[in-house]
């Protein structure tokens, strides 16, 4: 393994991962997100806590990396197998997100549905991300 690139990937997938969310819940749901404010806490208390899910994502990004270095595969290129990783890593959790949290929460059927291509698209992209900075 190489442990600089794993590092760098690691930091890309952090950074990416701070892009999309931000364009995928800050820009395009955020009016889906006000439609539906009734289930979710109120801005300020999120704003405070906002750390947390920060953390959360600063512990994610090395794991999600690690994980793509130890299936990579010397001599293939690493936006295929990039691709692929992120298509099964967002496909596991896509599933999870958008179905399990329309469970929980009383929120319409398109945002669910958008949680899960969302979900699916940003792991694609990140999967790609590691894959075009991870090389041994």
């Amino acid at each position: 393994m190489n442990t600089k690139r794993w590092l760098l990937a690691s930091v890309a997938v952090f950074v990416a991962i701070g892009v999309l969310e931000f364009l995928i819940h800050g820009v395009l749901l955020s009016d889906l997100y006000k439609q539906t404010a009734s289930v979710w806490r109120p801005e300020a208390e999120m704003r405070q806590m906002m750390w947390i899910f920060w953390v959360g994502y600063l512990v994610f990004a090395p794991f999600f990396a690690l994980i793509y270095v130890k299936g990579y595969e010397k001599g293939k290129p690493g936006l295929g197998q990039g691709f692929r990783y992120g298509l099964y890593v967002g496909a596991m959790l896509s599933v999870m997100t958008g179905f399990g949290w329309y469970v929980i929460l009383p929120i319409p059927p398109v945002l669910a549905f958008y949680w899960f291509l969302a979900t699916l698209v940003e792991f694609i992209v990140v999967g790609v991300v590691a894959g075009l900075v991870y090389r041994d």
